[in-house]
């Protein structure tokens, strides 16, 4: 059974405890703890982007049951590229590149820390055009033919898909903050 303090004794445990002599910790045990918070603080770009490329790797999975990307679907079918073809191969390439790399970064912005998406946000068009590199790469690995001017609207549909949903994440996350979290 737990026992609760009356206001006296938690008077008194309160003057005692203001009583007590001072410790302070020792030089090695305050330099760890401020190294350890400036590390939070300040995440290195590398660990963010093996982060970032985690959740590519997820969510870029999932956008392929939608959405094939040069012909990659493990449901077969052609999704949102049917609809993208009304417009020609280029707006194609544009929009799949766009909803491939949007995705992935609209959700890191939403799920990464804040020191981790600032680190981004400060080297986005690195970190965005690094990871649709490494995608196109990853893609022509697979044994695909891909058109080197159908991969450049597919780049560059990855990097401006990729570039305004890191935006509009941290938007909605800034004014989500402001309006929901407790004063």
């Amino acid at each position: 059974m737990k026992k609760y303090l009356s206001s006296k004794e938690w008077i008194q445990e309160f003057q005692e405890f203001m009583s007590t002599e001072p410790i302070d910790p020792s030089e090695g045990v305050s330099q760890q703890i401020l190294s350890q918070v400036h590390a939070d603080l300040t995440p290195s770009a590398g660990k963010v982007f093996l982060r970032l490329s985690l959740i590519h790797a997820v969510v870029g999975a999932i956008t392929l049951l939608f959405c094939p990307q040069f012909g990659i679907s493990p449901l077969g079918g052609m999704g949102l590229m049917s609809l993208f073809m009304n417009w020609g191969e280029q707006a194609c390439m544009l929009g799949c590149g766009a909803v491939f790399m949007g995705a992935s970064f609209l959700v890191a912005s939403c799920v990464l820390r804040v020191e981790e998406v600032r680190v981004i946000r400060k080297t986005e068009l690195l970190q965005v055009g690094a990871l649709g590199l490494l995608s196109l790469g990853i893609f022509l690995c697979t044994g695909l033919g891909v058109v080197f001017g159908l991969g450049l609207f597919w780049l560059l549909g990855s990097l401006i898909g990729g570039l305004a949903t890191l935006e509009a994440g941290w938007a909605l996350r800034n004014w989500f903050n402001s309006h929901f979290r407790y004063s």
